[in-house]
């Protein structure tokens, strides 16, 4: 017997998927699962998203050198972001801001960070001091949970 496990973006797919795998031949059962979701009263997530509020009202020129201010779209990606991601991966988060009013995220003790845009988000990663994955691609919560996770593992 062999296992098959599949990783969905579009949670609404999951029934249409499973009643396709259900009819192929030689598949004895299907299953789903949901991964741990953070609990919105943790302490991480209170954290971070303290954190996310001190960011969004930096103002313009908050480096003194022209800095843009977060923009609002950047922060509801992060809030649907924390919405996701695990307890675990939330003690990992550093939040920074960049001067075009972008969020890059940074997990602490890892090589890597992921820089979330209001459309797209970029990340680069190393595992032992070898460059493991980089990629820019359009913002979707799922992708970028994936990606928090795939370094933190």
């Amino acid at each position: 017997m062999a296992e098959l496990i599949v990783s969905i973006d579009d949670a609404t797919m999951v029934p249409r998927l499973r009643r396709v795998i259900r009819s192929l031949h030689g598949v004895s059962r299907v299953s789903s699962q949901s991964p741990k979701r953070t609990v919105r009263n943790n302490s991480a997530y209170l954290h971070q998203l303290s954190r996310l509020k001190e960011l969004a009202a930096l103002p313009y020129n908050w480096d003194d050198d022209g800095a843009a201010p977060i923009e609002h779209q950047v922060v509801d990606n992060v809030r649907q972001i924390l919405e996701q991601s695990t307890v675990s991966a939330l003690s990992s988060w550093v939040l920074f801001p960049e001067i075009n009013g972008t969020l890059l995220i940074k997990m602490k003790g890892k090589q890597g960070s992921i820089s979330i845009g209001m459309t797209e988000f970029s990340y680069a990663y190393t595992k032992n001091e070898e460059l493991r994955r980089a990629n820019h691609r359009p913002f979707s919560a799922n992708a970028v949970v994936r990606i928090i996770n795939e370094i933190n593992a």
